[in-house]
C-alpha cells in the first residue's frame, strides 16, 4: 500500500521493513542472495554512464554501477538463480529520480522465460505499491506513432516527452526496443532486442533482459560501447576480460532484471524527490 510519511524515523523504518520484505520474496522462490565486490580494477561500460572512479593501494578502480559483471561470473560457476540488493554508484547523476548513490535490486533467473521473468518483476513491485494486478505491455516502436523522430532523437524524446505518460493507470512494461538498444540482451527472431522496461506514475522501475550468452559479441559490444563514449567525448573504460572469461566458461540460458529500490520507495511513500526516500545524506 502506498503511503504519506513525513517523519524521517517512520520512513527509515518502513524502508527496513520493505528490505526484509524483499528478501523474503526472494527466499521463497529459492533465489539465492549473493554480495559481489563494489570495487574493480574494471569499468562496468555503458556510453551515458559514468563510473565513480577511486584509488585503492595507489592503483585507480570503480565503484560498480551495477553488480552485473560480478554476478554473471557466478552464474558460469553453476550458483544458479542468484539476487543481489546493494548500493551502486553513478558520477554526474542529481536530480529528483537520479542521485550518485542508490540502491539496487538486480536478480537472474535460469528457470523463467522472458514472459514470466516480466509477470515476477510486476509481482516484485507490487510488494511495494497498491497498484492493479493487471498491466499493459506495448511495444518501443509504437509510443513513437505520434513522434516521428531520427534514431538521434529518439532518446530524448522518449525521456522527455514519452515516459512521463507511462504507467500512469497501471504498470506499463516497454518491449521489442531497437537492436542498437539492446545492450547486454540478445536479439529475438523478430529483430529487435529481448529487452523490457516498466514503468509506474512516468518513473522507470525496472530494466529487464534475456541476457545475452555469446562472448564474442559481448565483447563486440564492449568496443563499441567505449567507442561510442570517445564520440561523446567521454574517456573509455577498461575491459573487464574476468567477466568474458565467464561467457567461455559459459553463462547459462537465463533472464535478468535490474529495479530501483530507492524509485520504488519515492512511489511507495508518495514523495516527489528521491533522496526524501533513501536512507542516504548527501
Amino acid at each position: 500500500m502506498s503511503l504519506a510519511l513525513t517523519n524521517r524515523v517512520e520512513i527509515l523504518r518502513d524502508r527496513a521493513a520493505q528490505l526484509a520484505k524483499a528478501r523474503a520474496f526472494f527466499a521463497q522462490r529459492g533465489v539465492l542472495e549473493v554480495d559481489v565486490p563494489i570495487l574493480s580494477p574494471f569499468g562496468s561500460i555503458d556510453p551515458y554512464i559514468d563510473l565513480v572512479e577511486a584509488r585503492c593501494r595507489n592503483q585507480p578502480v570503480f565503484l560498480h554501477s551495477s553488480p552485473e559483471y560480478g554476478m554473471k561470473r557466478l552464474l558460469a560457476e553453476g550458483l544458479g538463480d542468484i539476487y543481489q540488493m546493494s548500493h551502486v554508484f553513478r558520477d554526474h547523476e542529481r536530480g529528483e529520480r537520479h542521485t550518485a548513490e542508490f540502491m539496487m535490486v538486480e536478480w537472474y533467473r535460469l528457470g523463467l522465460d522472458f514472459q514470466q521473468m516480466i509477470q515476477e518483476t510486476v509481482d516484485f513491485i507490487r510488494l511495494f505499491l497498491d497498484i492493479p494486478f493487471s498491466f499493459e505491455q506495448v511495444s518501443y516502436k509504437s509510443l513513437f506513432e505520434s513522434y516521428p523522430a531520427s534514431i538521434e532523437e529518439r532518446d530524448e524524446i522518449f525521456g522527455f516527452e514519452i515516459e512521463p505518460l507511462l504507467g500512469q493507470h497501471a504498470l506499463t512494461v516497454v518491449l521489442d526496443f531497437p537492436p542498437e538498444q539492446a545492450a547486454l540482451s540478445q536479439i529475438g527472431a523478430n529483430g529487435m532486442a529481448q529487452r523490457f522496461e516498466i514503468f509506474s506514475k512516468g518513473v522507470e522501475l525496472a530494466n529487464g533482459y534475456l541476457e545475452l550468452i555469446e562472448g564474442e559479441e559481448q565483447k563486440k559490444r564492449l568496443l563499441m560501447a567505449n567507442q561510442k563514449r570517445i564520440e561523446l567525448g567521454k574517456s573509455s573504460y577498461p575491459i573487464d576480460n574476468h567477466f568474458l572469461e565467464a561467457f567461455d566458461q559459459g553463462i547459462p540460458e537465463c533472464c535478468g532484471v535490474a529495479v530501483g529500490f530507492d524509485r520504488l520507495m519515492m512511489l511507495r511513500l508518495q514523495m516527489e524527490d528521491i533522496h526524501e526516500a533513501s536512507s542516504f545524506f548527501i
